[in-house]
């Protein structure tokens, strides 16, 4: 059904997430200036929400998202991972999710998957992650997620139908994304053509208009 990386690299986080359904990034991938949290399987766009509340008030990831899942009636057929700014991950996959179905956490990242053509396409998403250690991260990201798709990817067909990138950074918007694939036949193509565009564009603005219209997040106090 889908498969995603989570990650935070020097205080920027962001979601990539790739699905054989239609308009993923609606409802799964979240991010804040504390983290980035995805929810899939039987996805809770509420679960994701209240997550990312609760790393803005100041909870670590794991905590944010295991005190959702406690209460939850679904959390069995649940799949939720995520980071945090300090570089905490966690990864749950319910027991009930229709295999392949599984999670990796790694240092400052974490994948997940179900519904796959084999587990496979979480190990090379992370090793793919891990070896491009130096490029920006929403470039790291989609590589991830383009590796996931030529490992297989979604079992139900050749190709995902949308796909999503969500990135926050806290000192620069410009550097951010917020890019969705709703509908499509292959969809991670069509994100990673979206995505250059975008590139192409912003860098063309800053040429011309050098440090117009940025502004910066004000840092807060820690509580």
């Amino acid at each position: 059904m889908t498969f995603s990386i989570c990650a935070t690299v020097d205080g920027s986080h962001g979601v990539a997430i790739a699905t054989k359904a239609i308009a993923v990034g609606s409802t799964a991938p979240f991010v804040c200036r504390k983290g980035a949290v995805c929810t899939q399987a039987t996805t809770s766009t509420p679960l994701g929400v209240r997550a990312v509340r609760a790393l803005e008030a100041g909870a670590t990831v794991e905590d944010a998202v295991e005190s959702q899942l406690a209460d939850d009636p679904d959390a069995a057929v649940r799949q939720v991972h995520g980071v945090d700014a300090g570089g905490d991950t966690v990864a749950v996959t319910g027991s009930e999710c229709v295999p392949v179905a599984g999670d990796l956490e790694g240092e400052g990242y974490t994948v997940a998957g179900n519904m796959l053509e084999s587990a496979d396409v979480l190990a090379v998403m992370a090793d793919t992650f891990e070896s491009s250690s130096g490029e920006p991260l929403d470039r790291r990201l989609l590589d991830a997620l383009r590796a996931g798709e030529d490992a297989g990817g979604d079992k139900r067909g050749e190709h995902a139908q949308s796909a999503a990138l969500r990135v926050f950074d806290p000192d620069d918007p410009r550097l951010a994304h917020d890019l969705r694939v709703d509908e499509h036949d292959d969809a991670v193509a069509e994100l990673e053509r979206i995505h250059d565009l975008a590139t192409t564009v912003g860098n063309e603005w800053e040429e011309a208009y050098p440090r117009a219209n940025v502004q910066r997040y004000p840092k807060r106090n820690s509580q």
